[in-house]
């Protein structure tokens, strides 16, 4: 069996609502313009399916929580679970597609090797696992006996099948420029291709680990099967039946609920009447209510006004009394000591003079005028807080009386269905308990098939690596083989591209790399021919897979096909070319553009008429013109930023509505 990657739908669940992109097997286009997150969709995808880390853009990291990856490994369909925010959180696997998540538990693993295990162990194990991979260990130095063994893991073997906005065209293809992480690669290159000189050992030592995992799973499903089996659990099929009766029983009670509540709102023409004629009283109630608190503080304002008047007249009283006596000169004869008789004085007595008592009396009148005028708004503003009071009272009690006869009209009405309510909610509480309880009982039945098709599966593969071992023993790939088959792959690529002077075409056997006109590829000056012989090289593996059955995903994501093309301008990719020798090479030439896509569909084509299953994901600012009308079902995601023609803006959307 060839094994297979391909990816159904990516979900990112969001705090507005969920962006989601289905995905078909053969060719899949995702394009627009450019800072719309085209890239973001394949670095999820990258991130789901082990990546140590994301980068998100404001406007992503914003709406969503989580995000959700649906694929088929093999045919057997998963959903794989991560939290963007905490890369090293464990990783959630259901053996089920997104929407049915709620009806299942589970797996967790731990996103990279280093990390502490998961309570299922490790990411990679489980694509390894489930895609029917050998798990080994390689050389770091393959040159040294004694060198030291590195686990082999999905994240190395996915190398070879993405291609990112950086990789592609790049002179440290596969980490060339690292010498290290390099020769780690060439090593997982002849994994990929059975050509390690210990893969039928490896092969051995992974078909006993599969046949054991087989048997702890088959007797793992007969404990399981024997406890359901003696605690008379409901079977899956009954515990469906059962969930479906519920759910159209559910639906039922909720109509009948919400008919109920519309009948309990009255229409009759009386209540709407007292309901009518409540909602005016009260709105006058209001509003003689505020027309009373006017009146008491303006009362209370000409009060304390009329005080003031009282004591200033007071004052001027005082001061008029005051001035009649201040200075006024009394004669008193005095007795003649000897005689007694009355002696008057002769010295002449001035009188005190005052200022005058004519402003006094002026003030005195003109405070009196004032006091009687204020007098007569006090007992104005009196008469009318009296008729206000009179009549909010009234209203007060007409306003009452209009409760208790809306309050009676309401319960007269609402009565005979508040038990009918009661009933019914009580009910539909009770079958949505019910159901809680199914879902729990329909998760564990889905615990147990999940067990007997982990078993199957491993029996499954366990025939496939030992007809594949039956294969090598018989006749081993050799390195030279595979290679001669990748550089007749990666000829036929570049003569349907059709490169000038296309001669010397090869891929290395000194570091598994493009070879063009007898030139290495790191030593290609060109970025866009860097650009067309990457792919080609990718290309030439994935064609490579769909011959043979080979460690391989058959699945291939490029980001930026027209990069150094003519279709980017990026100042940190066009520094790694040089302009000259791409005019040189034609590159810019939209035929050599149009060529490739056509290989790509061409090549998807073959493998689906083999039956072989494959996916290439491509993501690009524009593609050929044709491709749009005669292409338009492999068009996966096509954004404007101006939201042209009615297009989305972006991956997100609806940030600019938020």
């Amino acid at each position: 069996m060839h094994p297979y990657l391909n990816i159904d739908f990516l979900h990112l669940v969001g705090h507005r609502k969920n962006y989601s992109i289905q995905f078909s097997p053969g060719v899949n286009i995702i394009y627009g313009d450019s800072d719309t997150g085209k890239s973001s969709i394949l670095e999820f995808v990258n991130y789901l399916l082990g990546a140590s880390s994301i980068v998100m853009a404001d406007e992503i990291s914003s709406s969503i929580t989580y995000a959700a990856l649906e694929v088929r490994l093999n045919g057997i369909e998963y959903t794989i679970k991560r939290d963007v925010f905490k890369p090293t959180a464990l990783v959630e696997v259901y053996r089920c597609i997104f929407s049915e998540c709620a009806n299942n538990y589970p797996k967790k693993y731990a996103p990279k090797f280093g990390s502490t295990e998961g309570p299922d162990g490790y990411l990679s194990d489980f694509f390894m696992g489930a895609l029917g991979l050998p798990k080994i260990s390689v050389k770091v130095s393959p040159s040294k006996a004694d060198s030291n063994l590195k686990r082999l893991s999905f994240r190395d073997l996915y190398k070879f099948s993405y291609l990112d906005q950086d990789e592609v065209g790049s002179k440290n293809l596969l980490d060339s420029a690292n010498w290290n992480l390099f020769s780690t690669n060439k090593e997982v290159f002849k994994y990929i291709f059975n050509v390690l000189d210990s893969s039928i050992s490896e092969l051995e030592q992974e078909i006993s680990k599969q046949s054991q995992e087989a048997r702890r799973y088959k007797n793992k499903y007969e404990s399981v099967s024997e406890f359901l089996r003696e605690t008379d659990y409901e079977s899956q099929s009954s515990i469906d039946d059962s969930l479906t009766s519920l759910d159209e029983t559910i639906i039922e009670l909720e109509r009948e609920l919400g008919e109920t509540n519309t009948r309990m709102v009255s229409s009759s023409s009386q209540y709407e009447s007292y309901k009518a004629a409540f909602n005016m009283l009260s709105l006058n109630e209001k509003g003689l209510s505020q027309e009373l608190t006017n009146l008491r503080a303006q009362l209370d304002r000409y009060v304390r006004l009329k005080n003031d008047y009282d004591n200033d007249i007071g004052k001027v009283e005082a001061a008029l009394s005051a001035n009649q006596k201040i200075g006024e000169i009394t004669k008193v004869s005095q007795p003649c000591p000897i005689c007694d008789t009355p002696i008057e004085d002769i010295a002449e007595i001035k009188p005190f003079v005052s200022s005058g008592i004519s402003p006094l009396l002026n003030e005195f009148d003109s405070l009196k005028k004032k006091r009687k005028g204020i007098q007569s708004l006090i007992s104005e503003l009196s008469e009318k807080q009296r008729e206000a009071n009179a009549a909010y009272f009234a209203v007060h009690e007409d306003l009452n009386k209009a409760r208790e006869l809306l309050d009676t009209e309401s319960e007269s009405m609402i009565t005979p269905y508040l038990t009918q309510r009661d009933a019914l909610v009580k009910e539909l509480s009770a079958r949505r308990q019910s159901r809680s309880q199914l879902v729990v009982n329909l998760k564990i039945r889905n615990s147990q098939k999940s067990i007997h098709d982990q078993y199957e599966q491993c029996n499954a593969v366990v025939v496939s690596l030992e007809e594949r071992l039956e294969e090598l023993k018989k006749s081993a790939p050799s390195l030279v083989n595979v290679l001669s088959d990748l550089s007749d792959n990666l000829n036929k690529f570049l003569k349907k591209v059709n490169i000038k002077n296309r001669r010397g075409i090869s891929v290395s056997s000194k570091n598994f790399l493009p070879v063009i006109r007898d030139r290495e590829y790191m030593t290609i000056t060109s970025g866009g021919l860097r650009t067309i012989s990457s792919i080609g090289l990718f290309l030439a593996i994935l064609e490579y897979a769909i011959d043979n059955e080979v460690n391989y995903p058959a699945i291939l994501l490029i980001d930026t096909v027209g990069k150094y093309l003519g279709k980017t301008s990026k100042a940190k990719h066009q520094d790694d070319t040089d302009t000259a020798a791409d005019a040189d090479e034609g590159i810019s030439d939209p035929d050599k553009y149009k060529n490739m896509y056509e290989y790509m569909f061409e090549l998807a084509g073959r493998a689906e008429k083999k039956g072989i299953n494959c996916q290439i994901i491509l993501v690009d600012n524009d593609v050929p013109e044709f491709f749009v009308s005669n292409y338009k079902p492999y068009i996966v995601a096509h954004y404007s930023s101006a939201g042209d023609n009615d297009l989305p803006k972006g991956l997100i959307d609806d940030y600019d509505e938020r």
